[in-house]
């Protein structure tokens, strides 16, 4: 894709040196559950159990789960200063009075941000490797966890870069993104949680799968937890994945809409 802010945003991340002290400290996370694995296997071997399916199934948890919140955190954290840091630098005019069209300046931005979400992420395929080797889940079944990972922190991205071209400071990019985070991974399975339990239905497809899919199934974990649940059964419930496929999308275009409309209400 030729986009001359992406090129720039990339050499700009290139040059920054101490980002790799973050790239290792998402590699020395995994190496010492890895170790404390290894330290797993050595008790179940003594207590009769499979050593290595429990590691394995150990490791690969953690190399998800934990790297996937973290990847959600910083896209949404490293996205939201995009915009609102031009102005306060003082270059937006000369990037909106370039020839390039507000949504290619946008679309630049967020995938700016979200190659330093995909370079990070790719620091956890060792360890997925390791876990799959010592018997936890198919690889390819960790990697289409890892794939759910990456297009969550993609939607968080890209509502962070919608604040960020709708408040003029960094400061209140920042504020409105983990406001914005809270609301979608807190307050709305609270929500949930209280309407399942006032609800009289019972076991019924409206208790099990539509107010799941409204209030739970879309959170940036949801189906991810649903593979690792289902390990070793044969069905797997489509309801999480569905219900991620329509609101991870909807979520970033709607903040790719914000950041255009916030570029295109800049006059210079």
């Amino acid at each position: 894709m030729n986009n001359p802010v992406l090129s720039l945003d990339l050499r700009a991340r290139l040059r920054e040196r101490r980002l790799w002290i973050l790239a290792l400290f998402l590699v020395a996370v995994p190496m010492v559950i890895s170790l404390l694995c290894l330290a797993v296997t050595g008790v179940a071997s003594i207590a009769g159990r499979d050593p290595f399916s429990e590691g394995g199934s150990m490791l690969g948890a953690i190399a998800i789960f934990s790297h996937g919140a973290l990847l959600v955190l910083l896209s949404a954290l490293g996205a939201a200063q995009r915009i609102s840091q031009e102005r306060e630098r003082r270059t937006l005019p000369a990037l909106i009075n370039s020839p390039l069209p507000a949504r290619r300046i946008a679309d630049g931005k967020l995938l700016g941000a979200w190659a330093f979400t995909l370079w990070l992420a790719f620091t956890t395929l060792p360890f997925l490797a390791m876990a799959s080797l010592w018997g936890g889940l198919p690889f390819t079944t960790l990697l289409l966890c890892w794939a759910l990972n990456l297009a969550a922190a993609l939607a968080a991205a890209a509502l962070a870069l919608g604040l960020s071209g709708l408040f003029g400071r960094s400061l209140s990019a920042y504020l409105a993104t983990g406001a914005t985070l809270f609301l979608w991974c807190a307050v709305v399975p609270v929500i949930g949680l209280f309407t399942i339990a006032g609800s009289n239905s019972g076991h019924d497809l409206w208790t099990e799968t539509i107010l799941p899919s409204l209030f739970f199934y879309h959170l940036p974990l949801a189906p991810q937890v649903m593979v690792f649940a289902a390990e070793g059964k044969k069905a797997l419930s489509v309801a999480p994945f569905v219900s991620a496929l329509v609101v991870w999308p909807t979520l970033a275009l709607f903040g790719r809409h914000l950041a255009i409309r916030g570029l295109r209400r800049e006059v210079y």
